[in-house]
């Protein structure tokens, strides 16, 4: 007999022995309300002997040879009623402080089991960890990368993604999100750090159409502050109640931060024109001319268009080859926003690259230049490797007449 002892793996249990026990049992009292010393099983009504600190094992035992299908009744149970976790999670997440869990409001008007600060930060940071452990894993060695500005209060952040694909669906995990620091010099910030690493970077199609737009405004900015001044006497309480007696319609104002604001504000001016009072002495000063109405409408028919293709680019499944078709188009009937969308505009921080990419996803490779070769480069697929096949080994001449016999025999159809 060999003295070498196999261990049996122990199957793994989904939750610790104190959130089965507080699952399924609860404390026996007497009629007034006083301790026995037992615990009774809220599921068969069983009771156990269960003194404190002295472990569930008693307590669990019962559940396992009663209840065998345990972890899948605690699973379809209430966050609340397990014991984990996971709902602090999901609250504290939504720009919840960690002290949140420790005040005396949320213990006395939530039904979550208590936690302290401490345990959730140690829980969050293990969560983190767990995921980074997945995506690193699942990251393959060449990757693309997605930079993200988002804005929180006064506060801008810069947030990193990355891009591949696996089995056919493409992947966008968040890698890191960071304040940008506004240092003496420009050098801190990611688009430097790419340049100084030759990454080609594809500028975001979006942002070029903002900027042409904003300059294509800037002609009309004085007929777009009168429509931008009347809106806002029509929202006071005066003017608001009389718009509110003709339609349900609401003026709509100009944001300086979104362009399609002034879009969304011309199109809701053109619909309150017609209950607009003429006669009404507070508008007076505030009502565009004809001149300059004709001049607002050409306007609003001209942004309708590339309001549409901004809309456009915002949809996930589009790849470089569509935004190209889709500024190319708004190229023809726009041509004035070529200095932002054109493929070689200046503003293009890696022209070859985008438009070797075009080409490639255009069905169009045999038309690369030389830069857009090389600029691609780095992205060549390359053929795998041939399989070497054995030669099939030759048949003996005695095989080949038994073989041939073997058909003979067979029983034909």
């Amino acid at each position: 007999m060999s003295d070498a002892l196999v261990a049996t793996p122990r199957s793994k249990i989904k939750f610790t022995p104190k959130q089965i026990a507080c699952f399924y049992f609860k404390p026996y009292l007497t009629e007034d309300r006083d301790p026995t010393g037992l615990q009774v099983c809220k599921a068969c009504g069983k009771t156990r002997k269960h003194a404190p600190k002295t472990g569930y094992t008693n307590l669990v035992s019962h559940v396992k040879s009663d209840h065998g299908n345990f972890e899948v009744e605690m699973e379809a149970a209430s966050t609340a009623a397990t014991g984990t976790l996971l709902s602090w999670l999901e609250w504290i997440v939504k720009e919840t402080s960690l002290s949140f869990v420790e005040m005396k409001s949320t213990r006395r008007y939530i039904n979550l089991a208590t936690v302290c600060e401490e345990t959730i930060t140690r829980d969050m940071e293990s969560v983190t960890k767990a995921v980074e452990r997945s995506i690193g894993g699942e990251l393959p060695e060449r990757f693309g990368v997605i930079l993200d500005g988002w804005t929180h209060g006064s506060e801008h952040y810069i947030a990193v993604h990355a891009c591949y694909e696996k089995d056919g669906v493409r992947h966008c995990p968040l890698l890191s999100m960071a304040p940008i620091i506004n240092g003496p010099d420009d050098r801190l910030d990611a688009e430097t750090h790419i340049q100084a690493d030759g990454v080609p970077l594809v500028g975001c199609a979006t942002h070029c159409l903002n900027l042409a737009v904003r300059r294509f405004l800037e002609p009309y900015e004085k007929e777009l502050e009168q429509v931008q001044s009347l809106m806002k006497r029509l929202r006071t309480i005066t003017q608001a109640a009389k718009l509110r007696l003709k339609t349900p319609l609401r003026p709509n104002l100009r944001q300086d931060t979104r362009w399609g604001s002034t879009y969304t504000m011309l199109a809701r001016y053109f619909e309150l024109r017609e209950y607009i009072s003429a006669d009404d002495e507070e508008l007076a000063e505030e009502m565009a001319s004809p001149a300059a109405n004709r001049k607002l409408k050409t306007l609003f028919v001209q942004l309708a268009d590339a309001q549409s293709v901004a809309m456009k680019l915002q949809c996930k499944d589009l790849n470089l080859l569509d935004a190209r078709d889709l500024l190319n188009g708004l190229l023809e009937v726009m041509p004035t926003f070529g200095d932002y969308l054109a493929p070689n505009a200046e503003i293009m921080h890696s022209p070859d690259f985008e438009s070797g990419v075009v080409k490639v996803l255009g069905s169009q490779v045999k038309k690369l230049t030389r830069a857009e070769r090389s600029s691609l480069q780095p992205f060549l697929r390359r053929a795998p490797l041939p399989v070497h096949q054995e030669e099939p080994t030759k048949v003996g001449f005695t095989d080949q007449i038994l073989k041939r016999r073997k058909v003979d025999d067979a029983p034909s159809a």
